[in-house]
């Protein structure tokens, strides 16, 4: 039997341990993962990885471009299974069970030769974003400004006074605007993820949630607070779910619904200021993902 090692990863709370064959030496990629990696003494998802041949058939699923890579979405059965590939050469093939809390990555030889993170996004967005939601929480489009030691949500795109344009990189779901939401022991607390800048740095890597609100232009200041009905309904406005999975766009709604019961949901009216400049959403991450590619 081949040896392996096993390495962790937690992303907003979620643990994934990884059990990697002792012979492939790979390193995490730039941008931050590394804070996120852990000791996996609790891994609520366990991920086997295997270098060896990667099937190339259709998933039968859908298709996302993703700058230079496209990710592919099927199910068999009950599990998933997940493709990624770059210039018509599939590099990863993995497969999940329902709930995302075990399964097998198959990585190319081409692709562990040049040591690459096996779990690459958006592999590793996609595991999160179901657990997350299985949890009871959201992935957010949104930034977090710290008051008085609390963090307050505001929905949608902005851009940040004193950071660089915002932007969504190519290879991500996510996008850099993305906020992890749930509740932790009672208490509404956000997430920082590794794909995006959108917690102020003083937040950490995660915080307990003051309130949320969305800001829209407005001759006169106000801040009006909305009926959960309102409230959970701009939760799902904003948040990330990807149109090919109906049972994952009703459990955030179920849990959008509750999480509206839980803090305080305001609309807030802000006069227009020049300094500020809106940023388009990308079209993927319009409420949901964008439809598929055309496999023709």
């Amino acid at each position: 039997m081949a040896r392996t090692r096993l390495r962790g990863l937690e992303i907003g709370g979620i643990q994934i341990g990884i059990e990697v064959p002792d012979t492939w030496v790979w390193e995490w990629p730039e941008g931050g993962l590394t804070d996120f990696a852990c000791l996996p003494r609790e891994p609520e998802v366990h991920v086997g990885i295997r270098v060896g041949d990667v099937a190339r058939g259709d998933l039968g699923g859908e298709r996302y471009a993703l700058g230079v890579w496209t990710f592919e979405v099927g199910r068999r059965g009950e599990d998933w299974i997940l493709g990624l590939s770059r210039a018509g050469h599939r590099e990863r093939l993995a497969c999940f069970d329902a709930q995302f809390r075990t399964g097998e990555i198959v990585v190319s030889r081409e692709s562990a030769r040049r040591t690459g993170y096996p779990l690459r996004g958006p592999l590793d967005e996609w595991i999160v974003l179901h657990r997350t939601v299985s949890r009871g929480g959201l992935c957010l489009t949104a930034n977090a400004v710290s008051t008085r030691g609390r963090a307050d949500l505001r929905l949608g795109v902005v851009a940040s006074e004193g950071a660089a344009r915002w932007t969504t990189p190519g290879s991500t779901l996510f996008g850099a605007n993305s906020l992890l939401l749930r509740e932790v022991e009672g208490t509404l607390r956000v997430f920082r993820t590794p794909w995006g800048r959108a917690m102020a740095a003083g937040l950490g890597l995660q915080a307990r949630v003051g309130e949320v609100f969305q800001s829209e232009p407005s001759d006169r200041p106000y801040r009006d607070w909305l009926d959960p009905d309102e409230a959970a309904d701009l939760l799902v406005k904003h948040a990330v779910v990807p149109l090919c999975d109906d049972g994952l766009f009703e459990q955030v709604l179920r849990n959008a619904r509750r999480i509206a019961d839980r803090v305080r949901i305001l609309r807030v009216g802000e006069p227009a200021l020049p300094s500020r400049v809106r940023v388009g959403v990308p079209p993927r991450l319009q409420t949901a993902f964008a439809s598929p590619l055309d496999p023709r």
